[in-house]
């Protein structure tokens, strides 16, 4: 057998002109464009079959007639192009071969016979020695004498069909005589039509099992065709994998209306399905199926059904082990609606069909014939990536199952996530349920787009706890666009609180403007219900039998929480239904008689439209918004209403629907009337009693004011003025009897009357022995709690003022309350004066600051300060590394105080990698400076300290200046060598480059040595060179040698290489003219004229890879003589070794880059005649 492909020519040689090509040079050439197009037609299109080679079986008189077989194209793993042919025209020459034709639509096959494949041994047709059952198919033309017709072909029900590609090698007779037309080897290329048995196709296929190889011992596998296996042909591999619906009307039709349903008839219809679907364990058979055709791994399915089993004992979130039972069933929807896509191979195995193709089986009802080769097709021509997509699928199906968390569906009872989604399949586009333990690797498996997008963090989920940083649409989808995702996954409610989970569940929708509404449903019966968000599960199942669960809701539907009874209120199921139901058609409406009310004002009434509507206040959950139900009528309490709520505008809902009814409740007023001594009585001839009154307390201008100064119930409306001041005459009043004043203070329907003390002659008595404690209450205030012993006589006192006051210059606040210790009082952070007095019937004293109580008490603000250190230059706070001998640098120091009383700013520095800090200077202004000019590290902070001695210590800032010792190398300035030089003449001038660098960029000399005594003194050549190129000259029988020695700052000292230059120069005699005798005794011999070539002069450049195996050829010629002596020499250069010197053509190994001159001498061997040439070779780095 002839496979091309088992051994590929990857070079070739191109001809040259007069050049003699042998045969093994010529056949290179053509193996290896011919593997090229092979191997192109093979891994960058595909192999198996394009298209045709359908048979046709045609009977006449119910006996098989012939075979009739349509033209195809098929490419065989060895790259061979297969399609019918016949004879087009008969070849004239006797050595080449008929030309041929393809244009046919058919042919058809009449006679068969057995097939003998003695010529090329096959491998897939032999099962050790013996070849399998094989018969060849021939048309009427083709067909010989040994061939058979068709009708006597039995078993058709047995066969199967096979293209094949007889390919072997033909020797020619040897060539003999002129006649060598025939010289060469034939390459037979012969295509058959053949046909097999069942248990001959199956030794063509090859199985999985391990064979124990004969000769070696090792174990193999038995499969020849390692491409024909495929998912598809898998029985059953296609049929769909749901589970079934859980129809809950059934409940209904089986137990009746009236049944009182609990928990486990619920979750007992979910077990009968899952148990059905015999919980997944065939989408795991199947997806282990592919996966094994595939070669990629997967998970074990037993600890898969043992966490099931954890979540369907528990009472709560069954439901959630039917959803991932169909997520997973989803997914491997998705994977067989692509295995017929799924034919691509990256590499067909050589060894598969090289040079047979199947056909599938002659007799066939199947649509998918296990028999026939596909197409598998290149990567390149897959567009959907159908094999790839298939792979990442049973990634996703893996990832499913080992990031299932069943703890995660027992204990997630704590918050309620809404999360944007879609309804329809498939899988990938959709949220990533809760129950999935989302990370980083799962989210690349979850969606093939977007992980070939590198936008696999876009997937919605509701764990976002993967996020690092950056959060955004995963964190909280739906506060993004929401138009292509019309479904809603709602979780973390099962096993909450029903009514905690509708109102977190309302909050959300009515926060986010979510479309769908939401109820809840009771196992157990409710009677006189009025809310419309609940309902009784019975009957509202048997009004809307197609409630579903569905992990969600979609837009415009209804999300149904079902829990079990008031007394057991966890929600332990989920449904929805694909519309809203069933609000009422009426009418919303709600009103007050008035729109403010004072806060102990009484009951009052609300209007409600529907008759039966829920009203509630919208306010924060745990705030009251004095919303009251008293057999079934809804009344507005505003003694009731939170404080917090007080003089803001509350506003309410019917049934969840918003309403324009609102409400402010205002304060009842807080003001002190005094009498203000001394009262003017009359004197003289006046007859009118002067009694002036001071209004205090909090907005008291806001409020109005009507007196009964008599105490008739006569009201006159009389205001203070801006200060609270205001008078009133009495005429021929008593002084014994001084009638009782009230004033009524009045605001937005809020009115206080107010008993003015009237003055009395007894001093009220004072309390002492008092104690107190304070404490910060961590939000800018303190609680002062005070104890006091009482006096004795208690007889006129009613209460006791609290006064405080942080200047008293600027006036007391006070706060009214028992006389009875102990009490408490909260002001803001700071420093008081507190005073107390006792209040009644009794006389105040005249002086708030001569009262019992304390001085300058309290906690003070004490936030701390902060300071931050940064360079100036760039605001950077990086660590800094000085290059130079010295540096400056400025660095800019920010100090804050929330107290705003920074007392002093101090800079330390550090010059032992921070163990000690030493003051550096008093800041003054906002920035300081210094410089580091030698090694260490120097490191600087700020520490800024307050007037109450809290210190804030800044960021570090460090500039460091390293100790790295120089490096320096000389070279010859010509050819920025660093070869030993060899001078020729009487003196030779040069010039030598210092190359000198420092990382620390502080050299501090570079000196030049000489030594003239082969190194054993040396002495300065020149000091310092100002430049990096110093120059000198060699004479006569001296040899010079050069180092360079380098010395930085920190006294780290390098010398670098050395350099040589030696003086060979030898004086040398030259004979100008000999003359000879006349009688010509001597040498009267003429000499032949040569003429030498040693070559043309050349350039080369060791970088751009002119010399890469540093050798060079020069080839020399000599004209004017028979026979030639060689003698090359160098005469400059650097060393290199010589080979073939005595030779026509002179090797040069180990070339460095230097200036080179090669000397030719050719020299007639017939006589002493010679001739001399010189070639230049310049070889630069």
């Amino acid at each position: 057998m002839n496979n091309q492909l088992s051994s590929i020519a990857v070079q070739y040689r191109k001809f040259s002109k007069g050049q003699y090509i042998g045969p093994d040079q010529f056949n290179e050439f053509l193996d290896y464009f011919e593997d090229q197009d092979r191997l192109s037609r093979m891994l960058l299109q595909g192999v198996g079959i394009v298209c045709g080679f359908k048979p046709t079986l045609i009977y006449k008189d119910r006996l098989l007639n012939s075979i009739q077989l349509s033209q195809g194209v098929a490419v065989t793993t060895d790259g061979d192009l297969l399609t019918l042919n016949k004879t087009q025209k008969v070849s004239e020459e006797l050595y080449m071969s008929d030309l041929k034709t393809v244009d046919i639509k058919n042919k058809e096959f009449t006679h068969f016979k057995a097939y003998d494949n003695f010529k090329v041994k096959y491998p897939s047709f032999y099962e050790g020695a013996e070849q399998i059952e094989l018969w060849e198919l021939a048309t009427a033309e083709e067909a010989k004498t040994d061939f058979q017709p068709i009708t006597k072909l039995s078993g058709l029900e047995d066969k199967y069909l096979l293209l094949y590609l007889e390919d072997y090698e033909k020797e020619m007779k040897p060539c003999v005589g002129v006649d060598c037309d025939n010289h060469g080897v034939l390459q037979v290329r012969n295509l058959k039509v053949l046909v097999t048995t069942a248990k001959g196709i199956t030794h063509i296929l090859g199985d999985d099992r391990l064979i124990i190889d004969p000769i070696t011992g090792t174990k193999k596998r038995s499969r020849k065709d390692r491409i024909q296996p495929h998912p598809l042909f898998i029985d059953g591999i296609l049929g769909t994998e749901e589970p079934q619906r859980v129809i809950m009307s059934r409940l209904i039709a089986a137990n009746g209306v009236d049944t009182r349903f609990s928990s486990s008839h619920i979750k007992n219809m979910y077990i009968d399905v899952l148990a059905k679907n015999k919980y997944g364990q065939a989408v795991f058979e199947k997806i282990q199926a592919i996966a094994g055709i595939l070669g990629v791994p997967t998970v074990s399915y037993q600890p898969f059904r043992e966490s099931l089993a954890r979540v369907i004992n528990q009472e709560i979130g069954y439901q959630y082990a039917y959803d991932v039972l169909k997520d997973l069933m989803d997914t491997y929807s998705e994977i067989i609606k692509l295995l017929p896509k799924a034919f691509t191979k990256c590499l067909p195995d050589f060894a598969s069909f090289p040079k047979h193709i199947m056909l599938g089986k002659l007799i066939s009802d199947t649509q998918l014939d296990s028999f026939r080769h596909q197409f598998y097709n290149s990567p390149v021509l897959d567009d959907d990536k159908a094999t790839q997509k298939v792979k990442f699928l049973i990634s996703r199906f893996n990832h499913q199952v080992g990031y299932f968390d069943a703890d995660r569906i027992m204990n997630n009872r704590e918050r309620v996530k809404i999360t944007q989604s879609r309804k329809l399949n498939p899988l990938s586009n959709k949220a990533i349920p809760f129950y999935y333990n989302v990370t980083e690797e799962f989210l690349k498996v979850w969606n093939f787009k977007k992980t070939g997008n590198r936008s696999h963090q876009g997937n919605l989920a509701y764990d976002t706890d993967w996020q690092s940083s950056n959060p955004g649409a995963q964190d909280d989808p739906l506060v993004f666009n929401i138009d292509r995702n019309s479904f809603y996954n709602i979780e973390g409610h099962q096993g909450m609180d029903y009514q905690k989970a509708l109102e977190q569940i309302k909050q959300i929708r009515d926060n986010q403007q979510l479309g769908f509404d939401i109820v809840a449903l009771s196992l157990e019966e409710l009677v006189h219900n009025k809310d419309f968000s609940k309902a009784y599960f019975n009957e509202y199942l048997e009004q809307n039998p197609g409630m579903e669960h569905w992990h969600g809701v979609e837009k415009g539907g209804t999300f149904l929480i079902v829990y079990d009874s008031i007394r057991n209120p966890n929600v332990i199921a989920d449904f929805s239904l694909p519309y809203i139901c069933c609000t009422p058609k009426s009418k919303i409406h709600l009103s007050l008689p008035m729109t403010a009310v004072c806060v102990k004002s009484g009951l009052i009434p609300f209007t409600v439209s529907p008759v039966n509507g829920i009203v509630k206040a919208v306010v924060d959950s745990n705030l009251d918004g004095g919303v009251r139900e008293i057999d079934g009528v809804y009344y507005f309490d505003p003694g009731s209403v939170s404080p917090q709520l007080l003089g803001q505008e509350i506003t309410f809902t019917v049934n969840g629907k918003s309403t324009d009814c609102s409400i402010k409740v205002t304060s009842q007023p807080d003001i002190k009337v005094e009498i203000v001594e001394p009262i003017i009585y009359p004197g003289g001839d006046s007859v009118a009693t002067i009694v002036n009154l001071k209004v205090s307390g909090p907005n008291f201008a806001n409020y109005t004011y009507t007196w009964d100064f008599l105490g008739n119930d006569i009201w006159v409306p009389l205001d203070p003025d801006k200060a609270g001041y205001l008078s009133y005459k009495y005429y021929k009043l008593d002084p014994k009897n001084m009638p009782a004043i009230r004033v009524k203070v009045s605001n937005s329907g809020c009115t206080e009357t107010v008993d003015v003390n009237l003055p009395v002659t007894k001093e009220c008595p004072v309390i002492s022995n008092i104690k107190y404690s304070v404490v910060d209450n961590g939000n800018d205030t303190q609680t002062f709690t005070f104890d006091w012993v009482l006096p004795s006589d208690l007889s006129e006192v009613t209460g006791l003022n609290i006064f405080t006051s942080d200047q008293p210059g600027n006036g007391w606040n006070y706060e009214s309350g028992s006389y009875r210790p102990r009490r408490s009082i909260t002001l803001p952070l700071g420093k008081y004066y507190i005073r107390f007095g006792l209040v009644g019937s009794c006389r105040e004293t005249g002086s708030t600051l001569n009262l019992p109580g304390f001085d300058d008490i309290g906690i003070i603000k004490s936030h701390p300060p902060t300071a931050s250190i940064r360079w100036k230059d760039n605001s950077g706070i990086e660590d800094r590394l000085c290059r130079q001998s010295v540096c400056n640098y400025t660095i800019e120091v920010s100090a804050a105080d929330e107290d705003n009383d920074i007392a002093n700013i101090q800079i330390f520095k550090s010059t032992d990698n921070s163990n000690t800090w030493n003051l550096f200077t008093d800041l003054i202004g906002t920035t300081f400076g210094d410089s580091i000019n030698k090694a260490g590290k120097q490191s600087y902070r700020a520490v800024v300290t307050d007037k109450k001695g809290n210190k804030g210590t800044s960021n570090t800032l460090s500039y460091e200046k390293g100790n790295h010792p120089p490096a320096v190398s000389i070279k010859w300035n010509d050819t920025f060598g660093i070869e030993d030089r060899v001078c020729s003449q009487s003196a030779c001038s040069y010039a030598i480059d210092v190359y000198a660098s420092d990382p620390d960029g502080d050299i501090a000399t570079i000196q030049i040595y000489k030594s003239t005594d082969n190194r054993v003194t040396w002495s300065i050549f020149p000091t310092n060179p100002q430049t990096n190129t110093f120059t000198d000259s060699v004479n006569q029988g001296v040899t010079n040698w050069y180092k360079a020695v380098v010395t930085d700052a920190e006294n780290n000292i390098v010398t670098s290489n050395i350099l040589s230059y030696k003086n060979v120069y030898r004086p040398a005699v030259v004979i100008d003219k000999i003359s000879f005798p006349p009688t010509g005794n001597c040498c009267n011999t003429v000499l032949r004229t040569l003429s030498a070539d040693a070559g043309r002069n050349q350039d080369f450049t060791l970088s751009k890879g002119d010399l890469p195996t540093r050798q060079l050829g020069i080839k020399g010629w000599g004209g004017g003589a028979t026979y030639y002596l060689y003698f090359w020499s160098k005469l400059l250069g650097p060393d290199v070794i010589l080979e073939n010197v005595n030779g026509p053509t002179l090797n040069i190994k180990d070339i460095r880059n230097g200036k080179y001159i090669f000397q030719l001498l050719v020299k007639d061997a017939q006589s002493d005649a010679f001739a001399i040439a010189r070639v230049d070779i310049n070889v630069d780095p």
